[in-house]
């Protein structure tokens, strides 16, 4: 049976849209609205195959909808920056203070290298890594890529580029049942 999502969770998104619109800047060209909607198809599909229930889901929607939105601000470090973003939105939306602390710590756990200490912080971890098993996936590369030379000044040959993307998807490994067992082997067709 399929969960709704609440009207928070709607309302949240249409708030965080609208902020990444209006505030992002214009370098942003991975960490943006479309990855930010991409990881929310994640956390739905890897949230409904792990089986958590809707309180759960709520709380992992609204971390995926709040977990790039400190870019609005600073790049390095900007889950803190999202953290924070979330708290304040949330706070004065109503939202339990016991729940924005869930969303807050599942925004953090997204920091790299991801090290999730729960189910809830493994889902959007996968979630946040849920473009790697898609077809997609070097078209996505070439905008971080691009990001990095504009925000960074990082600048890569194709092939420095080729072998930092092969070490990252060497060493990343999916957290969760469905990651390991699904996302991991479309990771293998797409990435190797």
């Amino acid at each position: 049976m399929s969960q709704r999502p609440s009207s928070l969770t709607y309302r949240s998104g249409r708030f965080v849209a609208r902020l990444l619109i209006s505030k992002l800047p214009q370098d942003r060209l991975y960490h943006n609205l479309h990855h930010t909607i991409n990881v929310i198809q994640g956390v739905l599909v890897i949230g409904r195959a792990e089986d958590i229930n809707p309180e759960d889901m709520e709380n992992l929607l609204l971390a995926g909808w709040f977990h790039d939105t400190g870019h609005v601000k600073i790049y390095e470090g900007h889950e803190w920056a999202s953290a924070d973003i979330a708290r304040t939105y949330l706070t004065e939306q109503g939202f339990l203070k016991e729940r924005i602390d869930v969303v807050e710590r599942c925004i953090l756990a997204t920091q790299m290298p991801q090290e999730p200490s729960d189910l809830l912080e493994q889902i959007i971890c996968d979630a946040d890594m849920y473009h790697l098993a898609m077809p997609t996936y070097e078209q996505t590369q070439e905008l971080l890529r691009e990001e990095w030379s504009m925000v960074l000044g990082k600048e890569y040959t194709d092939e420095a580029w080729d072998a930092e993307n092969r070490k990252f998807l060497k060493d990343h490994q999916y957290f969760t049942k469905y990651g390991r067992e699904v996302l991991q082997p479309m990771k293998e067709i797409y990435c190797f």
